[in-house]
């Protein structure tokens, strides 16, 4: 009865030493290292019920083992769910979905006075001189929406800024609502005019 014991104690740290040794081996494996973590778990069980029994080296080299599949396994998940947060981050901010975070971090927008003038031949020229700035320490590039709007907070007109490789530091002045029609000229004087959407590459 006693050599039965030790004999499946023996064959428990064996299947845990296979275990360890499996989840180990796939526990870089994206998805596939959920099984792992629980390779380990069963690795380091199978090492402690035959710790009396088996031999003491495959016994400890089992334990190990499970240790490592879910510490790898562990550390695995965390590099790939931090580089997954990273990339949603990146693509929040390059697609209009982190404005306050761009206008407060990245990028100094300061927006002029919309300024109307009379040209030659009756004319009306008109424009707003927008100052945009990169507060990064690298090279970058900005789209910018600004928005009038009404009284009412209802949209009059909007146009777009494309500052393109500012380095780190560099301010350059852009020139937008160039050509507002004539119907929206007297609503565009008392306008008021917002960033409604930054975005940075």
């Amino acid at each position: 009865m006693s050599n039965n014991t030790e004999t499946e104690k023996s064959s428990l740290c064996t299947a845990g030493l296979v275990l360890g040794i499996i989840g180990v081996c796939t526990s870089f494996i994206p998805i596939i290292n959920n099984v792992s973590f629980f390779l380990g778990i069963l690795a380091i069980i199978f090492g402690l019920v035959s710790i009396k029994k088996a031999s003491k080296g495959k016994m400890i080299a089992t334990i190990i083992l499970g240790i490592i599949a879910i510490v790898v396994t562990l550390s695995a998940q965390k590099s790939l769910s931090d580089s997954l947060d990273t990339l949603s981050n990146d693509i929040n901010t390059a697609t209009g979905g982190s404005t306050e975070e761009v206008l407060a971090n990245c990028a100094d927008v300061v927006l002029g006075d919309f300024q109307v003038t009379e040209a030659e031949y009756g004319l009306t020229e008109t424009k707003m001189v927008v100052k945009v700035t990169n507060k990064t320490n690298e090279t970058k590039s900005f789209s910018i929406q600004v928005e009038a709007v009404d009284s009412n907070g209802s949209r009059i007109n909007q146009d777009y800024i494309y500052a393109n490789n500012l380095t780190a530091g560099q301010s350059q002045e852009f020139e937008i609502f160039k050509f507002v029609p004539e119907d929206k000229l007297e609503a565009m004087k008392n306008a008021t005019f917002k960033i409604v959407e930054a975005s940075m590459y």
